[in-house]
């Protein structure tokens, strides 16, 4: 069952007052697209990408780029291990971070291995947006990983992005902007934050997820704001009890209006085949715009 997460900032003073647009946020928990196996599977992770190869002379840099590679590394090993049934291996060494380049069908072997991920590259770079009087600098990481079969053959591209605010100072012209421009070389931790996130980006697929809805209520009069109450309490029967005489009432507005939020509070529970009944009665009762919006949404979950 879903969890309800409530918004409505007056909820506390009993949605007293009618001009207010009252909602609830509902968090629809998605399922991974792509798995990597039902019984026990093993994943070895480890780094390919050559930092000292890259095109950049600036030790420092180059020191920031190994450390980013890593928290790459280790974040997607992290993610992955969350998940059920998976277990993963580091071979990644966060002091002294080198390309791997024993052969994946070996190293399968070797670690009684399903899969080899491995980090083939990494950039990194912060760039300056300028909005409106303020400079606004984010860190952007691009990554890419290739997931193999244990035999070696068989393989996928996993790539991820991640830009994260990095920081912001107030616009002085072009040479104030290059003078005191961040650098790569001297925001490793925020490289590191961002790494990390693109290493999530680039295995989302198969990583559960999270949508949150936004959906509006209607509170017409004392009924319909009583059931909302009932809503932010959870309890959920006691609101039905209130709502579903309005919905068979003789006031097709009305009803239509309670039809939807019994929607709502139905998606709330989880059950979203009783949510697209109520949403879809609310537009027998009347045309409901919410209702309409409300619909597509639901069939997609």
């Amino acid at each position: 069952m879903k969890t309800l997460l409530i918004i409505c900032a007056l909820a506390a003073l009993g949605l007293a007052s009618c001009g207010v647009d009252y909602q609830l946020t509902v968090p629809v928990n998605y399922a991974p697209k792509l798995e990597l196996g039902h019984d026990e599977t093993r994943v070895v992770v480890l780094n390919r990408f050559t930092v000292d190869s890259v095109a950049n002379k600036n030790k420092r840099k180059r020191n920031v780029l190994k450390g980013g590679s890593y928290s790459a590394i280790a974040m997607a090993a992290k993610q992955l291990d969350m998940l059920p049934h998976i277990q993963t291996t580091v071979l990644a060494d966060s002091a002294n971070l080198s390309a791997d380049t024993t052969p994946v069908k070996m190293l399968a072997e070797k670690y009684s291995a399903n899969y080899v991920l491995t980090l083939d590259s990494l950039s990194a770079d912060i760039p300056m947006e300028l909005v409106d009087t303020m400079e606004v600098y984010t860190t952007v990481v691009n990554v890419k990983f290739t997931l193999y079969e244990s035999n070696g053959n068989y393989f996928k591209i996993l790539r991820g992005k991640a830009k994260d605010y990095h920081s912001e100072s107030r616009y002085y012209g072009i040479l104030a902007a290059l003078l005191v421009h961040p650098t790569v070389k001297g925001n490793g931790q925020a490289i590191n934050q961002s790494a990390g996130n693109a290493a999530i980006d680039a295995i989302k697929d198969y990583l559960p997820s999270t949508l949150t809805n936004q959906r509006p209520l209607y509170a017409d009069n004392d009924s319909l704001k009583a059931a909302i109450n009932h809503m932010v309490a959870k309890r959920y029967h006691e609101a039905f009890k209130i709502l579903n005489p309005i919905i068979d009432g003789p006031d097709p507005k009305l009803a239509s209006h309670a039809a939807y939020d019994l929607a709502v509070l139905y998606e709330a529970q989880g059950d979203i085949e009783e949510a697209l009944k109520a949403a879809k009665l609310s537009n027998e009762k009347q045309q409901n715009f919410r209702a309409n919006a409300i619909i597509p949404s639901l069939e997609q979950e």
